[in-house]
């Protein structure tokens, strides 16, 4: 699957489940629980889900990645010092 999304309005987020072969219903409770945050007082309160993918780690956990993007600009601002900088939302 391909995206036509502009890097500066692309977010990626990797989620690690070292224990779905054990708990398969709750390998993606952590990404839920991110998913449903309130984020209207940040930078990302626009964040609109395009890409979830599900990947084994060959360890009987799994990789789960989400890819977003910011939507319009919000109020707030996200400052970096680099061109490729990584951004980290809190785990409010």
């Amino acid at each position: 699957m391909s995206f036509d999304l502009s890097p500066a309005d692309t977010r990626v987020f990797l989620f690690h489940s070292a224990n779905s072969a054990q708990d398969p219903s709750g390998a993606l409770d952590a990404v839920n629980s991110w998913l449903g945050k309130d984020r209207s007082g940040s930078p990302y309160s626009n964040l609109r889900v395009r890409d979830v993918t599900v990947t084994p780690d060959g360890q009987g956990g799994v990789y789960t990645m989400v890819v977003c993007t910011l939507g319009k600009l919000s109020t707030g601002s996200v400052q970096g010092s680099s061109a490729r900088d990584q951004i980290t939302e809190g785990n409010n």
